[in-house]
């Protein structure tokens, strides 16, 4: 390894601990290599990061003036530098660096809106309008930009533009919840009806922000003075109750679970799809939760006019769209089978309006294809036309309707052919989606019907792994785990708001039965794992038994597995690519065949390393073959061998096997569609 790849890997390693929270041994490893490397550009600017967010100021100023020397066209360092100096009252002297900042990059918005927000703190309110135009000018989507204008609007008197502005920054971002108060401010005065509208939606932007940061509880208080106020926000309920199962609050949750159902089959907006296919146990009424909201998203009929394609070409033009290209779980299935791809037939495309997390994931996502897009700035519209204009023939929705989707861009009919694959386990409920990657577990033959889209059946399992994925040895031992030196450890990694208060409480069964054993979970929100531990002394069980493990690394998430002895599944929503990790690392996992794509992940995984023996039908023959396992050792070590023996040989981990048959399923797509004929169910063969 060359010194640039070392000190590169060892600021990585720095970077993750203080992630981590081991903040004091970051900041050693970062000044040991800035012992070896004083002028490190990277190891600079990763302490002085660390410095701005622990609040040192003084030193944190220091070494961005550090780095505006040694990379003096570097508008980046010049904002930083700026914001040090606002942060210790230094406002004159920001001012001053921020207008270096855009004299190096004059076209960056962000720039404009931070210099006007300086000027608003040093009392020149019309210095700042003019600055903050411009930096709507530059950028005219940057709702926060319209924010801070109508902000400085308002101190000049200016309430009409003021107005405008405010109204501008909701509408292009909807949950901006400070721009909803205060044009909420502004109404009361001539529309009190148009002033409580905008209040409640600013709540419920406030709402939505603490559930972006894990602050569920503190939102579950929101959307119940929302909803008990009459306040006509669609989705609340569903919204307030996904909140309650992220802090394992299981208060009357059949009651709601079934309420919500019936509310969602009568075209009632009370849920959204990814929040409804957690606790949902009917196909159907995912269908019709997912067309609500799709035609509540997008009212109008799309445009279906793609452009003109070239139908001999040689290749098949694949573009592959997603908000995770960096580190997630999506990324994580997914990479080995971009690498994959045959390039003799497939020209393939990514195209990412996510977040660069700067990682080592984003790099090989980068390197995995042909082309590797970031289209995060640019409109829906944009986008389609993008597409339309490289006359790509299948567009690939790895999203869904999870969060950060854009949806906007299929309903614009971006590509003649739309897929939604992986990254949304269930139906999209559009027409503009036109096939959905499956397989003969997670969508029997019978269910087609629950399914907006027409159904591509892989031979053996839908989802893609990476054979490239580490292996660790095991890294730590049972007590820097947190666990006890001894007694078998039922797991299960999977968010905690999947537990349902039934399956917890045969997992308690478990504890009850199996003396000395353990339930090792990951770790959550403070009020989620108090109420399970809680959950747990209600029923008999020491809390200390049921143990969180902390977020980590990939590998380091990997390797703890070594310590687990039985994975136990979700219901009635599975594990996913979690189930994947567990059974990458020999780790067993049992399961509870569901009726939907969500409820029977696992049973397709499990099928595809050979295991279908664990796949349960009933929460009765799931605790009885669970405490058969954990009490039969020798059988456990057999279903351990045996994923270890066949983890290079199974389908779900043969990448390139599998995208052999995804290139099948997308070429007979194609065909059809060159053929003249609308989409329908198709089944590829093994070996075909």
């Amino acid at each position: 390894m060359s010194l640039r790849a070392a000190v590169a890997a060892d600021l990585l390693h720095a970077m993750e601990l203080w992630r981590r929270g081991e903040r004091l041994e970051a900041e050693r490893e970062i000044a040991a290599l800035l012992r070896d490397s004083p002028e490190d550009p990277k190891a600079l600017r990763a302490l002085a990061e660390i410095y701005d967010a622990s609040g040192r100021a003084v030193q944190s100023i220091s070494l961005w003036r550090r780095l505006a020397q040694l990379c003096p066209t570097d508008a980046g360092i010049l904002r930083q530098l700026a914001q040090a100096l606002l942060s210790n009252r230094s406002t004159a002297e920001a001012i001053d660096v921020l207008r270096a900042a855009i004299g190096l990059e004059p076209a960056n918005a962000r720039a404009y809106n931070n210099l006007g927000l300086a000027q608003l703190r040093g009392g020149d309110a019309a210095g700042a309008v003019a600055t903050l135009q411009q930096a709507v000018v530059v950028d005219p989507a940057y709702a926060l930009g319209y924010m801070n204008l109508g902000v400085a609007q308002q101190k000049l008197g200016l309430t009409e533009s003021a107005r405008g502005s405010f109204e501008r920054a909701v509408q292009l971002d909807t949950h901006l919840s400070q721009a909803r108060m205060r044009l909420g401010d502004l109404l009361s005065a001539t529309d009190a009806a148009a002033a409580r509208r905008e209040r409640d939606r600013a709540h419920e932007s406030h709402a939505i922000n603490l559930m972006t940061v894990r602050r569920h509880d503190d939102a579950i208080a929101i959307w119940t003075l929302l909803i008990e106020g009459g306040a006509e926000i669609p989705y609340s309920e569903g919204t307030r109750f996904h909140c309650r199962l992220h802090c394992c609050d299981w208060s009357q949750y059949e009651n709601i679970a079934a309420r919500l159902q019936a509310d969602v089959i009568a075209g009632r907006r009370v849920d959204l799809p990814f929040s409804f296919f957690v606790h949902s146990h009917s196909a159907q009424a995912q269908l019709e939760c997912a067309r609500s909201f799709i035609a509540d998203r997008h009212p109008r009929a799309p445009d279906r006019t793609p452009a003109a394609l070239r139908i001999g070409s040689d290749r098949i033009k694949v573009a592959y769209l997603s908000f995770d290209f960096h580190e997630h779980a999506t990324a994580y299935l997914i990479a080995g089978l971009l690498e994959c791809h045959d390039r003799a037939r497939f020209e393939v495309i990514a195209l990412s309006y996510g977040q660069d997390d700067q990682s080592t994931m984003r790099t090989r996502l980068e390197h995995s294809v042909e082309r590797f897009v970031d289209v995060s700035r640019l409109s829906d519209r944009e986008v389609a036309d993008w597409l339309q204009g490289q006359g790509v023939h299948l567009a690939i929705d790895l999203k869904g309707l999870t969060g950060g989707a854009r949806t906007g861009i299929f309903a614009l009919r971006a590509a003649p052919v739309q897929i939604n694959f992986l990254g949304y386990p269930g139906t999209m409920g559009a027409d503009y989606m036109d096939y959905i990657i499956a397989d003969r577990y997670v969508i029997p033959s019978e269910d087609q019907h629950c399914y907006a889209e027409k159904v591509a059946y892989l031979p053996q399992c839908y989802q893609p792994n990476d054979a490239k994925r580490p292996l660790p040895a095991q890294l730590r031992t049972r007590e820097e785990c947190g666990l006890t030196e001894s007694g078998f450890v039922f797991c299960c990694f999977n968010n905690l708001y999947k537990i349902s208060p039934s399956v917890f409480e045969s997992w308690m069964a478990l504890l009850r039965g199996v003396e000395g054993s353990l339930l090792w979970l990951l770790e959550g929100t403070p009020t989620a794992m108090r109420n399970l531990r809680s959950r747990a002394a209600a029923q008999g069980i020491a809390p200390e038994r049921v143990l969180f493990a902390p977020h980590v690394a990939l590998a380091q998430h990997l390797a703890r597995y070594r310590h687990a002895d039985l994975f136990l599944d979700t219901a009635p929503c599975n594990a996913h690519t979690t189930a994947s990790d567990a059974l990458w690392m020999g780790v067993p996992v049992l399961t509870m065949t569901g009726v939907t794509f969500a409820g029977r992940v696992a049973t397709s995984l499990l099928h595809a390393v050979g295991l279908p023996q664990l796949c349960t039908v009933s929460l009765k023959d799931y605790v009885a073959k669970a405490m058969h396992l954990a009490t039969t050792p020798s059988e456990l070590s057999a279903l351990r061998a045996h994923l270890e023996e066949g983890r290079d040989t199974c389908p779900l981990f043969d990448t390139a096997g599998y995208c052999r048959q995804l290139e099948q399923a997308y070429e007979e797509i194609w065909a059809r569609h060159a053929r003249g004929e609308p989409p329908s169910a198709l089944q590829i063969r093994p070996g075909a």
